[in-house]
């Protein structure tokens, strides 16, 4: 509101002057333009889009509201039918980048629909964190896990890595009995599952789509028992009377660690492996994923020759891992 009082004069005409620089400041600003907080870098804002993809700038389309066709060379994370993309940018009202930071030929990996992007016609990209980085070569180059400005490099293969499996950590409690099974998905796609045997239950990782044990490879491999598999014996006062793989006197130890990875039978230990496991390759399935199994509470019943046979259990599992 502007409030002018006088009488007569001079002044008239300045008031009026006012009142008009006033109403045409009212309309030359404009009323929606963006304010957001930065969101983070890529790796941290990318996996909550819908879709990222690497794709080559083809065509600009300025004007009112602006956007760029992209040829899609890759889809990273989402699902995309066709190989050409049209991106709404940056007009001065939504928080989106201006179209001219990318340059027709230039090469991006690019989230999209991030917050900020929206509203808009179709996919935009969001200007409220890092939603781009650059590729050069066979490398990323901009604002991938530091702080607001910082450049860093990270090969392609490294960033598809990180944006198919980013990391998690999850823990959860469960109760289970003899004969039954147990399901718990987590993370981006993986299956926590306690596999019935004949003498208890197998801990077991899988990934969707694939049937592999990705914890198979949990040391020790060999001559002692292994913490995925959990029996009567295990949880015995006496297990002396029970049959003990390599004659051992005690079950693994409490909680039960083990790891998995999804190179488990592709890279590490898989039909194409051209060598035999290395201590730097637990290492690597180690890095990847971790978990620990904890049994809070059991009951027995009396089994064949005196061994116990577990009845149920119940128990709390921690899983964290991811690139």
């Amino acid at each position: 509101m502007f409030i002018c009082q006088v009488s007569a004069g001079p002044k008239i005409g300045v008031c009026l002057f006012l009142a008009l620089l006033v109403n045409l400041t009212a309309v030359t600003t404009p009323a929606s333009a963006c304010s957001c907080a930065w969101q983070g870098p890529f790796l941290a804002v990318a996996p909550g889009t819908p879709l990222v993809v690497r794709g080559q700038v083809l065509q600009h389309h300025p004007g009112p509201s602006p956007a760029m066709d992209i040829l899609v060379l890759e889809t990273l994370t989402g699902g995309l039918f066709d190989s050409g993309l049209r991106v709404q940018m940056g007009d001065g009202m939504h928080c989106r980048p201006e179209m001219e930071r990318f340059p027709v030929g230039s090469e991006w990996v690019i989230a999209l629909n991030g917050p900020g992007a929206k509203p808009g016609r179709g996919l935009a990209l969001s200007d409220c964190g890092e939603y781009w980085v650059r590729v050069e070569g066979g490398e990323v180059v901009g604002s991938l896990d530091g702080g607001q400005g910082e450049t860093k490099r990270m090969p392609l293969s490294e960033l598809r890595l990180r944006l198919r499996y980013p990391s998690f950590m999850e823990a959860f409690k469960g109760h289970i009995g003899a004969g039954g099974s147990f399901r718990r998905v987590f993370g981006p796609g993986f299956e926590f599952v306690l596999e019935p045997t004949a003498a208890g239950w197998e801990i077991v990782i899988r990934e969707k789509g694939r049937d592999e044990n990705l914890a198979r490879l949990t040391p020790p491999l060999h001559f002692a028992p292994n913490p995925r598999e959990i029996e009567g014996w295990h949880l015995a006062e006496d297990p002396s009377s029970c049959p003990r793989p390599y004659g051992a006197e005690a079950g693994p130890d409490h909680p039960r660690q083990f790891i998995f990875s999804p190179e488990v039978g592709r890279r590490i230990d898989g039909p194409d492996a051209r060598r035999s496991m290395t201590p730097e390759d637990f290492e690597a399935v180690s890095r990847f994923g971790r978990g620990t199994l904890a049994i809070e509470r059991f009951a027995l019943r009396p089994g064949r020759e005196g061994c116990p046979q577990i009845e149920w259990i119940e128990f709390s599992v921690r899983l964290e891992g991811g690139y």
